[in-house]
């Protein structure tokens, strides 16, 4: 299971999984066969994984692809948002690496996405040796912290990862209340570039919302964001983003919201629900971030009280 904090990444890899292998692990993407298909696997990877922990940071999928040589092959991908360091990270990698081979009899690959902050925590192998045995599992990683360097690369492409990690890059910078304003600037910037681009209406509001989920906004900041907005789209005329659509986004973060609490506290008062849904997506956003810690009804009465 993933936590609300990651379902922007989730959502937007199987929107796109083949522009995703193609921007992060090119190579990889030569040898697919991409007329073939893809298949997702979630159900086959959550039986050899273990349950998730309470304020697990990250989205794993298992995807069965197609060689150009016409084998298939299974490949296993880990996307840690929001992260900290792990010191078991690779250990990890390769019990499920190994768990798929040995239940599935399939080869398998793991490839990693790091979206951390700590420019010295570069986990790519695990090694284990005990009376002359050794182990020796080596697996390709994605740093994001290292396309701060490759800003006006990700400007220039038109793969739509190279907005995500755009969009990632600019959260992890401005995460400060001091940061507000150059947030809903880089937000904007960022947000134009999908029409600069020449992306149709579904291509621009799919890479939108995860825009939108990463790089939330105070309620008087996202209110002038949305009227900036709205004002490029009626001089572009490109209404893809409309009010209509952007309360389709907030209801979409509100379910989301409601559904995790119900899943972690049960099934929580109308009362306390018809409070949250006039929530904005910047309040739902911190109730996201605190919502792991609760244990009890009264904790989220708590939290309300608090957050008027």
């Amino acid at each position: 299971m993933t936590t609300p904090l990651d379902s922007p990444w989730k959502d937007i890899l199987e929107a796109y999984f083949p522009q995703f292998m193609a921007f992060f692990f090119p190579d990889a993407y030569s040898e697919i066969d991409w007329s073939r298909g893809f298949t997702f696997l979630d159900g086959e990877l959550q039986q050899v994984t273990r349950e998730s922990e309470t304020g697990r940071r990250y989205v794993d999928k298992l995807v069965k692809v197609y060689l150009l040589n016409g084998i298939e092959r299974w490949v296993l991908i880990y996307v840690e948002v929001q992260s900290q360091k792990e010191e078991d990270f690779g250990q990890r990698v390769y019990i499920y690496f190994a768990r798929l081979q040995d239940k599935f009899q399939r080869d398998v690959a793991s490839l990693v996405i790091l979206g951390d902050t700590d420019k010295d925590w570069l986990p790519c192998s695990y090694e284990s040796a005990l009376f002359g045995c050794r182990l020796q599992f080596i697996f390709p990683i994605v740093k994001l912290l290292e396309y701060k360097k490759r800003v006006a690369e990700l400007e220039a492409s038109d793969n739509p990862f190279s907005v995500v990690v755009l969009a990632h890059i600019a959260a992890q910078a401005t995460k400060d209340s001091r940061s507000q304003l150059r947030r809903r600037k880089r937000k904007l910037t960022i947000t134009k570039m999908l029409y600069e681009r020449g992306y149709g209406e579904l291509e621009v509001n799919n890479i939108f919302r995860f825009i939108d989920w990463v790089l939330t906004l105070p309620t008087e900041l996202e209110e002038s964001f949305k009227q900036e907005l709205i004002a490029y789209e009626d001089q572009k005329n490109m209404p893809y983003i409309t009010s209509i659509e952007r309360s389709g986004i907030t209801q979409a973060h509100i379910n989301t919201v409601l559904r995790q609490l119900n899943k972690k506290l049960g099934e929580v008062p109308i009362e306390l629900q018809e409070q949250i849904r006039r929530f904005s997506i910047a309040q739902l956003e911190t109730l996201f971030d605190d919502l792991l810690d609760f244990n009890s009804t009264s904790d989220l009465v708590a939290w309300l009280s608090d957050h008027k």
